[in-house]
């Protein structure tokens, strides 16, 4: 059932990736309206669709919260269909960032309620940002006189940190480790910005983050927050909450408890799968999109992470069945029994699992169960980006297979946004030229000897009268050949010195090439973007419709 789909960045400066159209949205909101509402799915014997009413409503309320406590404005939306996009609380480049102005245009479009999920069950895998700098200040001089310039500082890439240490530790817990490191990141990034041909927001942008560490310690909620002010400020107000909120709500625990009553089959299944999708896609590596769920004897690894308050270093979860309750285990760690969940009485083990977080023991969506819990029981619709919809392609096969119905489709969206460098003026077919040219100095040396040089130009009269003959037998090809050989090594002494300016013009050219494909990047941060040009083009998906 999975299908191979070849999804590819947008190349061009301002291209966009949209799959569906932008106008067949509603189409696939109501298809996705008619599937979920009718399905037949009952979770420990609740059906689907009242859960779904109670996770909306549990999520949207998490929300508000959420952003009251942040002393953030609650945003106004009719109570229609939601609308979900997610994202890890990072700096990402601007493709990622214009789903959030999406989500917020199609729910203004659709009458619908715009809601952001930020992934702060995943552990931060960097605390620096990847800045262009050159040796010397040639960003100006590029613009003014980019041919005058014999050769080019090579730009490099200025890694430049405002944390230290990568761990496990997710980005719930995940205080800012050095906070001298984190102080001196504003100086370092003015001065990692100055002369460069356009006003970068990073300084703004890095202003509004130190403001929100006045009221929190945590890495992820001072980005995001500066994030959604940037937001606020230019019209896009969305609802956002929290998974490790989201994971702590009752109807979680409903979806959690109904995995581990089927866990063996589950189990099973999530392998078969992500065996299916390798096959497909011709992936060898047993890491790849994620790994398989380990067992150890009677012990079945359950797809979330878990962590106590005290060890906030997240862990796979175990889990054992047994006749009347389910043991668990976060590596090593016994972790508190719960009840066996029935349908006769699956309150009990609902409300058991929903204690362990009081106790101290955290339970907390992986990559596949944060979307597959999304789509199928809180939102209408999911906007992904590339990176997104790969991995559900093997949600959707769980979703299928594990609970038999065809799965909601979501929506694909991805955008490419260039830094404003102005790029150096060798091309492609430019080194493709230098390089014919240098080779055919090296092949045919007698199409470039000096007319001026008897000696050289007998040479050649001679090799075009090798060329010219028709050998008839080996004997003869073999003296043909190496009379060739001889008199090219003969002939190549006269052309050196049209050599060099080529080697020296391919050497030239092979440097801004690799200049422009450093300067021209689509993944750099969307605060190291001039506001002004930004702003303007994430807004137009405010509008309801593509730019």
């Amino acid at each position: 059932m999975i299908v191979p789909r070849r999804l590819r960045a947008p190349q061009e400066h301002g291209a966009i990736l949209a799959e569906p159209a932008w106008t067949d949205v509603p189409d696939l909101l109501r298809a996705n309206h008619h599937c979920l509402q009718n399905s037949k799915v009952a979770i420990l014997g609740r059906p689907l669709s009242d859960l779904r009413h109670h996770a909306r409503n549990a999520a949207l309320s998490a929300a508000g919260q959420y952003l009251q406590l942040a002393g953030e404005p609650i945003p106004s939306f009719a109570d229609g269909p939601l609308l979900l996009a997610g994202h890890q609380p990072e700096l990402f480049h601007p493709g990622v960032w214009v789903k959030n102005f999406a989500l917020n245009g199609l729910a203004r479009t659709l009458g619908g309620v715009p809601l952001n999920l930020i992934v702060d069950s995943d552990a931060p895998k960097s605390v620096s940002l990847s800045i262009p700098k050159w040796e010397t200040d040639v960003g100006a001089r590029m613009k003014e006189e980019p041919n005058s310039i014999p050769f080019i500082p090579h730009p490099s890439s200025l890694i430049l940190p405002f944390d230290r240490g990568i761990n496990e530790v997710p980005y719930e817990e995940r205080e800012v480790q050095d906070p001298a490191v984190f102080a001196e990141f504003a100086r370092n990034a003015r001065v990692a910005v100055r002369g460069w041909s356009f006003p970068s927001m990073l300084p703004a942008f890095w202003s509004e983050v130190e403001r929100q560490a006045l009221r929190t310690r945590l890495l992820g909620e001072r980005l995001v927050g500066a994030r959604r002010f940037f937001e606020r400020s230019w019209g896009c107000h969305n609802f956002e909450v929290r998974v490790s909120r989201l994971c702590g709500t009752e109807p979680f625990a409903w979806f959690a408890c109904h995995l581990l009553t089927d866990l063996p089959h589950f189990h099973s299944l999530y392998n078969q799968c992500l065996h299916d999708y390798r096959r497909v896609y011709g992936l060898r590596s047993r890491s790849h999109p994620v790994p398989d769920l380990a067992a150890e004897g009677d012990w079945l690894e359950v797809p979330l992470w878990g962590w106590r308050s005290d060890q906030p270093r997240r862990g796979r979860l175990m889990a054992r069945l047994q006749s009347a309750s389910i043991d668990l285990r976060v590596g090593a760690e016994s972790w508190p029994t719960i009840p066996f969940p029935t349908t006769s009485d699956p309150a009990r083990a609902v409300a058991a699992w929903q204690d362990l977080e009081r106790r101290g023991f955290k339970l907390r969506s992986r990559a596949l169960t944060t979307t597959l819990f999304a789509r199928l029981f809180v939102g209408d619709v999911f906007i992904h980006g590339i990176g997104g919809a790969k991995y559900d392609e093997l949600t959707d096969e769980i979703i299928r297979r594990f609970y038999g119905f065809e799965p909601p489709r979501f929506m694909i969206l991805s955008a490419t946004l260039r830094l404003p460098f102005p790029l150096l003026p060798a091309q492609p077919r430019d080194r493709a030229r230098l390089l014919w040219q240098l080779r055919d100095l090296h092949c045919n040396p007698q199409r470039y000897v000096d007319r001026g040089t008897p000696h050289a130009l007998a040479l050649a009269a001679q090799k075009q009268d090798w060329i010219a003959r028709q050998p008839r037998d080996a004997r003869q090809r073999r003296e043909r050949f190496q009379a060739l050989q001889q008199l090219t090594a003969q002939l190549r002494s006269f052309v050196e010195d049209a050599r060099a300016p080529v080697s020296r013009e391919l050497v030239r050219c092979e440097r801004q090439l690799q200049a422009n494909v450093l300067l021209g990047r689509r993944d750099y941060v969307f605060c190291l973007y001039p506001e002004a040009e930004l702003r303007e083009f994430c807004s137009r998906f405010l509008m309801g419709h593509l730019p």
